[in-house]
């Protein structure tokens, strides 16, 4: 699993409950200050510009806030989110930071565990106050010029076709494979979406190979860089001991409440347990992501989304519509914007495997996929989440 992600579990922050009213700092030579900690979001956090004595500027990108320290060394927020970019590199805190009044509020735990911890050499904190090894300046470099926010598309939208490579999928009647439906439809999404400036359309894949699971969920957020964006997971469902069953649905991110979601996930999922984990063992990573998504909207949006997809879908395809479900999908759980996973149809249905085969129905379904995506940025703010 990618060291990102495991950050995760090695800190944990030990300030929740009562959030102190100050935190001492003690510079190289003597000198000592006293940050404000407030607590209006119920833990603990400090002003960004309060840094400055420490060495770092404030910037800002759009709806990305940024840190940068005298080193060069860039730190990257999205107020409501948990997940910040550590020089490129994606992390996750307990709480998320937040805007007040104007300002950039971060949880303590920035300054208490991941500072020491990734730059052990200019900060130490021993439970009671933070030692920073250099004599307090204001002497911080001026943020880098950064790329006007007209000058690329405001909305991203990310294709992730399942599978790929030597992992098919489902194989179903006739030898429909899932991974070839997902890859025709995908991309004849994004034909669809090609011609709409505002958007740029990112895939995962675009031809018969393998993207590791947890990949699919980074590279979205990389291409999103705190733009608005949605992610498209197409999938085929399938159920080998009941051909009998079709019809499509869409899945967002949460807690499985029946049988058949918590067989959709296993399913789905399966390429993250042959890579590694566990069948018998709940993805710790996934878990903590889960209690997460309550804190913050990506959930909610996501449920619209779905529901966008279902009533788009519903009106050409032939099979039922088995509604909105939610499942702790792994493709899912690292893409940070509004996230679904469509299952097209069943290809162990006889009848509706032929339906997935055919060209006309990847073109009805990319078109069904596309209004339901302009539905969905009609009612997004711009930069939400």
């Amino acid at each position: 699993m990618r060291t990102a992600w495991l950050l995760v579990l090695l800190w944990a922050l030990p300030l929740h409950g009562q959030a102190p009213e100050r935190l001492p700092v003690a510079f190289a030579g003597g000198d000592e200050i006293e940050l404000s900690v407030p607590g209006h979001r119920g833990y603990p956090a400090v002003e960004a510009g309060a840094l400055e004595p420490l060495g770092w500027q404030v910037g800002r990108d759009g709806v990305v806030h940024r840190l940068l320290h005298r080193t060069g060394l860039e730190l990257r927020f999205t107020p409501t989110s948990p997940y910040f970019r550590w020089d490129g590199e994606l992390l996750q805190l307990m709480e998320a930071p937040y805007v007040l009044g104007g300002d950039l509020f971060l949880p303590l735990q920035l300054l208490t565990d991941f500072f020491p911890a990734l730059l052990p050499d200019a900060y130490r904190y021993d439970g009671t106050r933070l030692h920073v090894a250099e004599a307090p300046t204001g002497e911080v470099p001026a943020p880098t010029a950064t790329v006007p926010e007209d000058d690329r598309p405001r909305y991203v939208v990310v294709i992730d076709p399942g599978h790929g490579g030597e992992e098919p999928g489902a194989i179903g009647a006739g030898g429909v494979r899932e991974k070839d439906v997902a890859l025709a439809i995908g991309l004849a999404l994004r034909r669809e979406l090609a011609e709409n400036p505002d958007l740029e359309v990112r895939m995962t894949r675009d031809r018969d190979v393998l993207v590791p699971i947890w990949d699919r969920g980074d590279l979205a957020t990389e291409w999103k860089d705190g733009r608005t964006a949605v992610f498209l997971s197409i999938h085929a469902n399938a159920v080998p001991d009941r051909p009998g069953v079709r019809g499509f649905e869409t899945y967002f991110l949460s807690e499985a409440r029946t049988e058949h979601e918590r067989r959709v996930a296993a399913a789905e999922n399966a390429p993250l347990r042959s890579s590694g984990g566990g069948d018998d063992d709940p993805d710790p990573i996934l878990s903590t992501i889960l209690r997460d998504l309550r804190a913050f909207d990506h959930q909610q949006w996501s449920f619209l989304l779905a529901d966008l997809v279902q009533q788009e879908l519903g009106t050409f395809h032939p099979g039922p519509d088995r509604g909105v479900k939610q499942a702790p999908l792994a493709v899912l759980t690292n893409a940070l914007m509004p996230a679904v996973l469509i299952e097209v149809g069943f290809v162990t249905n006889v009848d509706e495997a032929r339906l997935l085969a055919r060209p006309e129905f990847h073109r009805d379904t990319a078109r069904a996929l596309a209004r339901a995506v302009d539905r969905f940025f009609e009612r997004y703010p711009a930069g939400g989440g």
